[in-house]
């Protein structure tokens, strides 16, 4: 009997080569696909999106775990579609076709979210960015989906996303659409017609399976605009410090995407700390995988590192907003 338990753990901690190697020892103990899928890819997924929604996960936890996910996937999708060939059903919980909307190259948050909503069983099609009406049209006829999300990070594209529903409206087809991105709000969906918004990456996957009967929708009660997968600041964690004795001594490590770095996370005799760089940072990381051409969801999570672990006097709130303020400085 498979343990369940350490593969949903393993997927957590981004473990890719364990997860397929287990879900390939399920496999050979005659376990159906559809429950390794269900109970040792799913519900590890799910554990990873509820941590990225109450910031305990961020951004690069979240791509690393999805790695691992996609690792048991590799091996369970041919099973999956033999099975839906035979039975003539899909095993799938809903279809998605996901895309950036004309004139936006980004696309790491578009990214995370099909690699989550997979996650959660969907049968997602990524059709890309700069992508046109005619293009989700015909994304639409080939993959029949339940679902249309769009994503965009400039306000100059946003309101492309009306004229996509605009269009499908016009030609006479009913679809649901979903809709997210730094300049989104509720109040933007629901001034072009969208059916809902995602302010993150797990409120996406919410929305997505509230579509298909299965569960409530996300709150929408924030006024903030949000993106289909957060990248941007996570409040204020230094908050609120208790001042500890001096000579109190920190370790810390930062997280870089190559030599971009991304997170920091710090801990002393007392207190764990760790926190994702503002949204500049995110967007510099962005940049330069667009530039170097490392947007799909294997190459950009791979160039993910910790830095050596270093010391520093001090607690741990306090050093951690220290180092925030010298990488802020640094980076000008």
């Amino acid at each position: 009997m498979p343990d369940y338990a350490l593969m949903n753990q393993c997927l957590y901690e981004g473990k890719a080569k364990e997860v397929g190697e287990m879900t390939e020892a399920a496999i050979a103990e005659g376990i159906t696909p559809q429950e390794i899928l269900s109970d040792g890819l799913i519900a590890g997924m799910s554990v990873v999106g509820e941590d990225f929604k109450h910031n305990i996960l961020y951004v690069p936890e979240v791509l690393i775990a999805a790695r691992a996910m996609k690792a048991g996937m590799a091996v369970l999708r041919p099973l999956l579609v033999a099975g839906d060939a035979a039975s003539g059903e899909k095993s799938t919980t809903g279809v998605v076709v996901m895309g950036t909307v004309r004139g936006d190259l980004h696309d790491i948050g578009k990214n995370l979210v099909c690699m989550m909503a997979e996650g959660a069983g969907f049968e997602v099609h990524d059709i890309g960015v700069d992508q046109s009406v005619e293009k989700f049209m015909a994304a639409a006829d080939k993959f029949k989906p339940d679902i249309i999300g769009m994503s965009a990070l400039l306000t100059t594209t946003m309101n492309y996303m009306k004229t996509v529903i605009d269009g499908f409206e016009a030609d006479g087809r009913k679809m649901k659409f979903a809709i997210g991105g730094a300049p989104i709000s509720q109040m933007f969906a629901d001034e072009i017609g969208s059916d809902g918004y995602g302010a993150d990456a797990s409120s996406a996957v919410d929305l997505f399976l509230s579509f298909m009967g299965q569960g409530d929708a996300p709150s929408t009660s924030t006024e903030v605009g949000g993106e289909l997968a957060r990248a941007s600041d996570s409040g204020d964690p230094l908050a609120g410090a208790v001042e500890l004795p001096k000579g109190t001594q920190t370790t810390y490590q930062i997280l870089y995407w190559q030599d971009l770095p991304s997170e920091i996370k710090a801990s002393d005799e007392y207190t764990e700390v760790k926190i994702e760089l503002p949204t500049s940072f995110v967007e510099r990381i962005d940049l330069a995988a667009q530039r170097l051409g490392l947007t799909d969801a294997t190459s950009y999570s791979a160039q993910y590192r910790w830095g050596d672990e270093q010391e520093r006097v001090g607690d741990a709130v306090s050093v951690v907003a220290a180092l925030q303020a010298e990488l802020e400085a640094s980076a000008g």
